[in-house]
């Protein structure tokens, strides 16, 4: 009997991926953020391009409008970001110059240099919420039984 191969298709996408690497996802900087937190830092993570585009260019108003939040959360959501070290801010805003503020994810390379990965230094303070709980990989896994089935 002979072995059918599989044929290994891989999905041709133009525009590229993003990726957020298991050691992030399951540190307690990231679990310590709220769900709009960590749709903000996904947006971030779009808009950057290695070796092109590592610096973000980002003002509360537009990060509001293009994820559909009001700009005072989208600024709070920044300064969380920033005080977990997921993000550090490289450039001022100018309103003069009418430019906004930028930042760079300290989990991916800049300027050709490793990442700081200050994100991994941050320390869970205070009461435990709802938002913040332990890693996925690290919860045993609980079955529950149907009423009727045996």
């Amino acid at each position: 009997m002979s072995r059918r191969r599989r044929k290994h298709s891989e999905v041709q996408r133009s525009n590229g991926f993003m990726q957020v690497h298991r050691e992030i996802y399951d540190s307690i900087a990231y679990r310590s953020l709220s769900f709009i937190d960590r749709a903000v830092l996904l947006h971030l993570l779009y808009h950057y391009i290695p070796n092109r585009s590592e610096v973000i260019g980002m003002s509360n108003r537009r990060l509001a409008r293009e994820i559909g939040i009001n700009k005072d959360t989208a600024g709070r959501a920044l300064r969380k970001l920033e005080s977990v070290g997921l993000i550090t801010m490289i450039d001022e805003s100018d309103w003069y110059q009418g430019t906004a503020r930028s930042y760079r994810l300290t989990f991916m390379t800049y300027q050709g240099r490793q990442p700081t990965d200050e994100w991994a230094e941050f320390q869970n303070g205070g009461p435990t919420t709802a938002d913040k709980v332990t890693a996925i990989s690290r919860q045993p896994r609980r079955f529950r039984r149907l009423a009727g089935s045996d």
